[in-house]
């Protein structure tokens, strides 16, 4: 069997900040990315043990250029560019979700959709990153692992089998269901192991077709040129809509909202980098103001949905970089 193991960040077994999820944080290469690439090794073990015949692995994880290094994988499995819509042209036969978290306006562990202050709804369902990379997969999801409150707001994915990696405190809080980082991997291992045993059995994940597909931030009615450009009509102060075919339709018009959600925090993004060394050269000064920023993100309590024009950057995150 061919599987994509698709790789998102927040919902690791052992990360403990939000500061571990960003490239030019030292936090993030102390233990940030070795911890994420610790679950991945042991998701792919699982699957190879059970006979995955190819594992390909999609870095889907925005907090820096390269999260998973190819010689973090065992042999086996390999890193690839490819995006979850491109998946049904690669002949993959399922898909596999680590280290994932919950949507935007749940109080989970640094919980978003896609990118900070996002919302996004299919046919009135809120959804994850979860659905919109199965949707766009089109092929059956094996297996999620991630965190606790994600599981518990799945909606139309909750049959999926899931394993819980972590327990959320708050925002900007969780609690390792292990203690023992080694006894947390092969919890990992055998779980995926038991989804690829019993893939025959996999629920099926239901793609949309015909679907109202719905977006909100709080900076809509400021970038509304720019979603109309891509296909958005407006549907509010700060809400858009548009119809959907099936579920490809979707790539666009979310890369759109994506980047429009993102303007606000454009001006403190220093990018990717390769090494914890690129990464210390860096101006230390907007370091500073985007650790600012994570942190007062993840400590922030946030809506469900937005209808109204608020400030998009965290409240208190002007008065933080002051101090600061």
């Amino acid at each position: 069997m061919r599987i994509a193991v698709s790789v998102d960040m927040e919902g690791a077994s052992q990360l403990r900040s939000v500061r571990e999820i960003s490239g030019c944080l030292p936090e993030y290469w102390q233990t940030g990315k070795p911890r994420l690439e610790d679950d991945v090794t042991a998701v792919c073990e699982g699957l190879l043990a059970d006979g995955a015949s190819e594992l390909f692995v999609l870095d889907n994880h925005g907090g820096n250029t390269v999260n998973v290094s190819a010689e973090a994988l065992p042999a086996g499995a390999r890193l690839e560019a490819w995006r979850d819509f491109e998946l049904r042209d690669h002949g993959f036969d399922a898909t596999f979700q680590v280290g994932y978290h919950a949507r935007g306006g749940v109080v989970g562990f640094l919980s978003h959709t896609y990118v900070p202050e996002l919302r996004l709804r299919a046919d009135g369902e809120l959804i994850s990153e979860s659905h919109g990379r199965a949707w766009a997969s089109g092929l059956p999801l094996l297996g999620i692992a991630g965190n606790d409150l994600h599981r518990q707001t799945l909606g139309s994915l909750s049959e999926t089998p899931f394993l819980v990696t972590q327990r959320s405190i708050g925002r900007s809080g969780m609690s390792p269901i292990w203690d023992a980082p080694e006894e947390g991997h092969a919890a990992l291992r055998e779980f995926a192991e038991r989804c690829l045993r019993d893939a025959a059995s996999a629920p099926p994940v239901r793609e949309p077709r015909d679907v109202k597909f719905e977006a909100s931030m709080p900076n809509g009615s400021e970038v509304a040129d720019q979603m109309l450009d891509a296909g958005w009509t407006r549907s509010g102060e700060v809400e858009y809509s548009a119809q959907l075919s099936t579920w490809l339709d979707a790539r666009e018009l979310l890369a759109a909202a994506m980047n429009a959600a993102l303007v606000p925090f454009m001006p403190y993004w220093l990018g990717g980098f390769d090494s914890a060394e690129d990464a210390a050269a860096a101006d230390q000064l907007r370091v500073e103001q985007l650790r600012v920023l994570f942190d007062a993100w993840a400590d922030e309590s946030q809506p469900q949905w937005y209808t109204e024009a608020a400030d998009p950057l965290p409240r208190g995150f002007t008065e933080r970089l002051a101090q600061a």
